[in-house]
């Protein structure tokens, strides 16, 4: 009985770090965005321990270790953080809109205050492994309204 109960211990130890690795999933669109905005509410929340890759599609992913390979150490290609369009945050207002989905894609709308500036992003998702992840952001507000995809995946420029 003993060695049973070992064998089992065991096994559900090297289980559950496995369990706690795995990426997150998300089932809707607007999980996908709450999770991704709730660490800008968290004046303690360890940046470093953030998977920011984890909420981004194949493709983006792909378009961003691109990027860190041409940049070869350097900044790359944004210097600034596209969830909030700024380099520094303090979010305001956070609004979720209904998302429109179409099969595997859909699009949602989220507006807040950065600083007092609004901020109006409308993200492009895509179902990937099971769940919702970021394809693409368009900043529609703000002082530079960009889109995420076209820059990752322009020139790189350098100074």
């Amino acid at each position: 009985m003993r060695r049973l109960l070992l064998i089992a211990a065991l096994f559900f130890a090297g289980l559950v770090p496995a369990l706690a690795a795995a990426p997150a999933t998300f089932d809707t669109p607007e999980a996908l965005i709450d999770a991704l905005y709730s660490p800008y509410a968290k004046a303690d929340f360890d940046w470093g321990s953030f998977d920011e890759a984890s909420f981004r599609s194949k493709a983006l992913n792909a378009l961003f270790d691109a990027d860190q390979k041409e940049a070869n150490g350097d900044v790359g290609r944004i210097d600034f953080d596209p969830y909030v369009d700024g380099q520094d945050y303090q979010l305001t207002d956070l609004k979720i809109g209904a998302p429109t989905i179409n099969g595997d894609k859909a699009t949602i709308e989220v507006t807040f205050k950065n600083f007092d500036m609004e901020e109006d992003m409308v993200f492009a998702l895509v179902k990937e492994d099971g769940g919702w992840k970021i394809d693409d952001v368009n900043s529609k507000g703000g002082a530079d309204p960009y889109d995420l995809k076209d820059i990752m995946s322009g020139p790189l420029v350098t100074e």
